[in-house]
């Protein structure tokens, strides 16, 4: 799921957001401007296509820039929440 996730996130950069990517992308790379590149608008953007790819919903709080640092920090957010149980599901 990580892996899956992580080459997801660095398409929607690179091919509906139009950033170009660094020949190598380490988990540890910045997401802002000495990274990745992801402005505000372009971190919308992205959030919003991996809310529909996987149907989670990534909640404001969740991806606060002081603690979503990084591309590795990112992806773990993503895969924690794709792992966890839907709001309001019930165990059958």
């Amino acid at each position: 799921m990580h892996e899956e996730t992580r080459e997801f996130i660095l398409t929607v950069i690179r091919d509906v957001i139009n950033l170009p990517l660094p020949d190598r992308v380490e988990d540890d790379l910045p997401l802002g401007e000495e990274g990745l590149g992801l402005e505000s608008l372009a971190m919308i953007e992205l959030v919003l296509q991996l809310e529909a790819r996987f149907g989670i919903e990534l909640p404001e709080e969740e991806l606060d820039p002081a603690v979503v640092t990084d591309l590795g920090s990112l992806v773990a957010t993503v895969v924690d929440r794709r792992s966890a149980p839907a709001v309001g599901s019930v165990a059958r």
